[in-house]
């Protein structure tokens, strides 16, 4: 039952943060935040070029997480060479497709959709209209390159370790959950005092990074996962004797 419980509360999980997404886009609050780092009188973004923020924070965090995508690599590679790494070819593997699925979704989306950086929208000095995720789209209106949030998604895609080590039932598991959240915390509050992305944005990517997460777990770990996730646990029983009387007697 706790196990059933533990998948209900993870599948949620998306639901809830797309909610609070949407929430925050509609009621107004991306705009609200976006505009205590806007400079009015000025018509500038003051933190989008400094050095922390920019060539840190951004620039910096983007190499961190090619750099961590290397290592998962070699790693991998590693493991057909070295004996003693062998058992762990399964868990690298996973962290690196879900993770780069994740990426691959937020890389699609940004590429399609007319959702824009709030530098360039005209309620900011910029040229382009203010679209919602279910706001009509103008006509002939340009690819935002904007939604989700990019930068962001880097650090959330590393919640594949957390999945993992779920898992593995690794004790360290939530230090693979807490980590990885506060790095996309971080890459988001980056991204949005720059002016480079709403609240919003950075929230649906990580709805696309745990969804992606989640669905390979199910995939990669079919055996254990769903049978502590579908199946109701024996009764206790003292031999398979016992098991067989309990089985049968089911079935009548």
């Amino acid at each position: 039952m706790k196990s059933n419980k533990q998948f209900i509360v993870h599948s949620a999980v998306p639901f809830f943060v797309g909610s609070l997404a949407i929430l925050s886009e509609y009621s107004g609050l991306d705009v609200l935040i976006e505009s205590y780092f806007f400079n009015s009188q000025t018509g500038s973004w003051p933190y989008k070029s400094l050095f922390i923020t920019n060539e840190i924070l951004h620039t910096g965090g983007r190499d961190l997480i090619v750099l961590l995508a290397t290592f998962n690599i070699i790693a991998i590679i590693m493991s057909f060479f070295v004996k003693s790494m062998r058992p762990y070819r399964k868990h690298l593997l996973f962290v690196l497709i879900a993770s780069a699925t994740g990426l691959l979704i937020v890389n699609i989306l940004k590429n399609t959709t007319h959702i824009y950086t709030p530098w360039s929208l005209n309620i900011f000095g910029g040229d382009k209209p203010y679209i919602r995720i279910f706001d009509a789209v103008p006509f002939a209106s340009s690819v935002g390159h904007a939604f989700p949030g990019g930068h962001s998604s880097g650090g959330f895609a590393v919640i594949s370790v957390y999945f993992v080590l779920l898992a593995m039932k690794n004790k360290y598991q939530y230090y693979g959950l807490v980590i990885p959240l506060m790095l996309g915390i971080c890459f988001s509050i980056t991204q949005e005092i720059r002016g480079a992305h709403f609240l919003s944005h950075d929230l649906f990517s990580l709805v696309i990074c745990w969804g992606s997460s989640l669905v390979w777990l199910i995939i990669f770990y079919p055996g254990s996962l769903r049978e502590k996730i579908y199946r109701q646990p024996w009764p206790a029983v003292g031999n398979k004797y016992q098991a067989k009387v309990v089985s049968d007697q089911q079935r009548i």
